[in-house]
């Protein structure tokens, strides 16, 4: 279900605008056995830029983890692994109860033609030490990364730009007051950047 406009909407779509409509050649790519464990890893998807999905599997068995906006409630959905592909419950929310998604080694393509295209480890949810009580969303594509927050329940939401470089990330803080290329360093499980703040992964 595509979300209903909001306000930044407009601003939401130019961001996927741009970002999924990079070069990506692994839509070209053949079909790869999702049971090897490549399935496993960090998506996007264009219908909800702002988000995310994160795949796990064990044996047969997926589970995808995701958020469709970065304050809205994170959901779970369970999959049993198909040969090339992934048979996906989406009834939490409100889908079919096996829809199947192929997976061709860089992407998951559903039947409506929508298509999840495999993306950076550092993409996810985190939170902040010096923000306890706030958020912090990562999304990135290609050289292009998106960083949503807020400091606190009550507090407007902020957003920054970031250029990938590698496994880190160069961040502009300027609009929240900040330098304009702070390199966040992904460790694996959390981002750290030079004054020790450390952004622990979440989901």
């Amino acid at each position: 279900v595509k979300p209903q406009a909001t306000e930044g909407h407009a601003s939401r779509r130019s961001f996927a605008a741009g970002v999924f409509a990079l070069p990506f050649v692994g839509a070209m790519a053949g079909a790869a056995d999702a049971a090897d464990g490549a399935l496993a890893g960090e998506y996007l998807d264009p219908n909800h830029p702002r988000g995310f999905r994160t795949v796990t599997v064990s044996g047969n068995k997926a589970t995808i983890v995701g958020k469709d906006e970065p304050d809205r409630p994170t959901w779970k959905l369970n999959g049993e692994i198909d040969g090339n592909g992934v048979l996906i419950d989406f009834r939490p929310k409100g889908g079919p109860p096996n829809l199947l998604g192929k997976f061709d080694g860089e992407g998951v393509t559903f039947p409506d033609g929508n298509r999840w295209p495999k993306t950076a480890a550092i993409v996810g949810e985190y939170s902040d030490p010096n923000h306890p009580d706030g958020f912090r969303v990562v999304t990135a594509l290609k050289d292009q990364a998106l960083i949503v927050g807020a400091d606190g329940p009550k507090d407007a939401q902020w957003k920054l730009a970031g250029k990938m470089s590698g496994d880190n990330v160069l961040i502009d803080f300027s609009p929240k007051g900040g330098p304009k290329d702070l390199l966040g360093k992904f460790d694996g499980s959390g981002i750290v950047f030079p004054d020790g703040n450390r952004w622990p992964k979440v989901n």
